[in-house]
């Protein structure tokens, strides 16, 4: 097929997903009502796709060797856990320690499921809310002290430690702040959610500042009362996003992605350290160790149609397509897969071969094939190269 391979992929069904944008983006029914999380596309062991050929199906792996990134379309209807990816660093030492243990790979108290970083970067396809790096101390102390209630008092003592010396007791702060959060009692959990179940509105009339803030808190307090990290909104950045705006999430900034639906790309891992907002395992420990407690607001990346995706990753790049009609050249320079998001694409070979690729479906493209690759049609398309 000219080195271009329409791709089957895998389909994750994570409590979190949303019973609507996967299906109707594969244009395939969900009576049931049951959530898809994820489309995983790439050759990660846990979902690798497989290229559609003549003679049959063949995992990519077959064609390609391990790729380097992992592409998904992800569609959360309900918020994803507290949590942050390692560094190639913690990666290689996690991965080796759970295997000296004897964990098994699919075991739900494995953290590392494969020896990678995971840098990523999520683009949103849909208004897209996430948190994403943690706030100033002086900023988090601020939105803390809305909630007067004994233990969140409790919480703020350690965000009066930084000096003037800058960023390492900045750190220190917030890593303590942290640590003090993670070990509350369970009766200080209850209060703290009971506070907030009881004291909301007022407190929203008395913060009108804080208003999207206290929201998200109450909300989350409603999905995992006596949580800890439902008060994570006033501790790490709201970060909203409109349809082909992105961030780019680095190793250890802890994150987590509330709702919409969104095209990610990143490091080919599935490792991922938890902090709370789950039934998930939470390891808060090997999270201090992950995590990287300096301040961080993640840039909004708003590219032309076309272009590159500005993101500081040697493992991937992502560009987003906006095609009205006319023809181009392939705009990538290396082996890449693409996905239709919207529209048919039409992809030619200059000896006049055509394929024919709809919203939802993906392909494969060689190094070799995007040389004499055009693409036309009326569509929305990425491409992971």
């Amino acid at each position: 097929m000219n080195g271009v391979y329409k791709l089957q992929n895998e389909i994750m069904r994570y409590d979190w997903g949303s019973p609507d944008f996967i299906p109707e983006l594969l244009g395939i029914k969900n009576p049931d009502g049951k959530p898809y999380a994820e489309l995983w596309m790439g050759t990660h062991p846990r979902g690798p796709s497989l290229a559609l050929l003549d003679e049959g199906k063949r995992p990519l792996s077959d064609l390609t060797g391990s790729l380097p990134f992992l592409f998904k379309v992800l569609a959360a209807e309900k918020p994803l856990s507290i949590q942050a990816h390692p560094d190639r660093a913690h990666a290689m030492a996690g991965y080796a320690r759970e295997n000296s243990l004897g964990i098994p790979l699919d075991a739900p108290e494995r953290s590392y499921k494969d020896p990678n970083h995971k840098p990523e970067i999520l683009c949103a396809l849909t208004p897209f809310r996430a948190l994403c790096g943690f706030r100033k101390p002086e900023d988090i102390k601020q939105r803390l002290s809305a909630l007067s209630c004994p233990a969140v008092k409790k919480l703020t003592a350690p965000l009066d430690s930084v000096g003037a010396d800058g960023a390492s007791r900045e750190n220190g702060a917030v890593k303590n702040f942290l640590r003090a959060l993670f070990t509350l009692t369970d009766d200080e959990r209850a209060g703290i959610s009971s506070f907030i179940e009881k004291n909301m509105d007022r407190v929203k009339n008395e913060y009108e500042g804080f208003i999207p803030e206290l929201e998200l808190t109450e909300k989350l307090n409603g999905l995992f009362p006596r949580d800890p990290s439902v008060l994570s909104p006033l501790y790490l950045n709201v970060v909203d996003l409109e349809r082909g705006q992105a961030i780019f999430v680095p190793p250890g900034v802890v994150h987590a992605y509330i709702h919409g639906a969104g095209i990610e790309l990143m490091a080919a891992s599935d490792n991922v350290i938890r902090g709370g907002l789950t039934t998930k395992q939470i390891d808060s420990a090997e999270l201090f160790d992950v995590a990287r407690f300096t301040p961080f607001m993640p840039d909004i990346l708003k590219p032309e149609p076309g272009v590159r995706y500005p993101a500081p990753a040697d493992d991937f790049s992502l560009t987003w397509i906006d095609n009205a009609g006319g023809e181009a050249a392939f705009p990538v320079s290396s082996a890449s897969i693409l996905v239709c998001t919207s529209g048919n694409v039409s992809l030619r070979f200059k000896d006049g071969e055509k394929i024919a690729i709809g919203r939802g479906e993906s392909v494969f493209v060689t190094e070799a094939a995007r040389e004499n690759l055009y693409l036309a049609g009326s569509f929305e398309a990425f491409i992971a190269c």
